[in-house]
């Protein structure tokens, strides 16, 4: 593999010394490089503007500027570019306080040899990279809070309170924003719609599709009342706007507190209905999931009867496809059996003891996929 070319910019107005740089590299540097020469900070501060230097050597006694402004108006415009300022034996504490103020080294001439010379620049250059690497990741950490602490507010802050029913809901992000989504979205007749949906992959850009899909969702819900009709026309808006990297399974369901009833919908998402005596009813897929034709119609599911004692549960498939150090997988008949064993508890707690024993399957494995469940208990 062809070794990365170095590009040197020497600011310096004394032929010797010119002479002397260049002699000292070539002896020593075990890559090829480019070294470009000028005597004046004009000339180099129109180079810099021009094209793209690995390391500056700059003199700080040029014919059109002397001392630490010479500094100063390098750095002004090359602060991404390491500066190693050249000094002589009078201007050496000139030389310190250019290091203080963000030079990287400096090295006086008459003392320098080949090998000073060359771990200089290379530690001038490698200080530099980490530093920006740094300052990169502290800038993607704040931007990824700051999309987590919004994306946060989009989630419901508490469960609907109906009157014999327990609700709750929870999302348990893999990265630090989810394509993972649920909701609870008041209707205009006192239904609740219940949704949980997840977009393929996670991370920033599904984060942004589930973003668009709650906005969906939540504005068709203010003038329909048909959830197969709500996702019919949310798949039309989704699938104009998603790439082919990205789909989205979801659910929803109109739980409808009066007759006791749960009418639901479903691109691509599956629930389970617990009855009391513990036997799972399969909410199965009524689509195709959303974003993946535009012409996708989502029908609407026979309703289902709600007893005391059922518990309605969705989950995204960070749950079921969890695999244990072994690659096994947690599976769908783990996770029910886990809602079976907690069902006396409050749905939130079910919710918590769901995810801590996924989380023991798991074991030291990362989470690979975002984890989201909601619960709908009977009471």
């Amino acid at each position: 593999m062809e070794t990365q070319r170095c590009h040197i910019l020497l600011v310096e107005d004394d032929p010797d010394d010119v002479w002397v740089m260049r002699n000292l590299l070539g002896d020593r540097w075990d890559g090829p490089f480019d070294l470009i020469h000028v005597e004046l900070l004009s000339t180099a501060v129109e180079l810099c503007a021009e094209r793209a230097f690995d390391v500056i050597l700059l003199d700080l006694g040029l014919p059109d500027s002397r001392g630490l402004e010479t500094f100063f108006a390098m750095y002004a415009r090359a602060r991404d570019v390491p500066i190693v300022v050249l000094s002589g034996y009078n201007d050496e504490s000139v030389a310190v306080k250019a290091v203080q103020a963000g030079a990287q080294d400096y090295l006086v001439k008459g003392q320098v040899d080949d090998n000073l010379l060359v771990r200089s620049i290379r530690y001038a250059i490698e200080r530099t990279r980490r530093r920006s690497a740094e300052a990169a990741l502290r800038h993607s950490a704040e931007e990824f809070r700051a999309a987590q602490e919004i994306q946060q507010r989009l989630f419901p802050a508490e469960a609907p309170t109906l009157p014999g029913f327990d609700i709750a809901g929870a999302v348990y992000s893999a990265r630090a924003a989810a394509g993972d989504y649920f909701d609870f979205i008041p209707m205009d007749d006192g239904c609740v719609g219940l949704v949980l949906g997840d977009v393929s992959s996670h991370g920033m850009g599904p984060a942004l599709v589930m973003s668009e899909t709650r906005a969906c969702l939540r504005v068709l819900s203010q003038s329909h009342r048909d959830v197969g009709e709500i996702l019919t026309k949310a798949n039309r808006l989704l699938a104009a706007d998603t790439s082919d990297f990205h789909f989205i399974t979801l659910a929803m369901a109109r739980l409808d507190p009066q007759s006791r009833t749960l009418v639901y919908a479903s691109a691509g998402q599956r629930g389970y209905l617990l009855a009391a005596d513990g036997q799972a009813t399969t909410l199965d897929s009524t689509s195709l999931p959303l974003g993946v034709r535009d012409d996708t119609v989502v029908p609407t599911a026979a309703p289902v009867a709600l007893r005391s004692g059922d518990i309605v549960v969705f989950f995204t498939d960070g749950v079921a496809e969890a695999e244990s150090p072994g690659r096994a997988r947690f599976g769908v008949a783990r996770a029910l059996e886990v809602v079976r064993s907690e069902r006396a508890r409050p749905a939130k707690e079910i919710i918590t003891a769901l995810h801590r024993e996924v989380c023991g399957f798991t074991r030291t494995q990362q989470q690979g996929d975002d984890i989201t469940v909601v619960i709908v208990k009977v009471l």
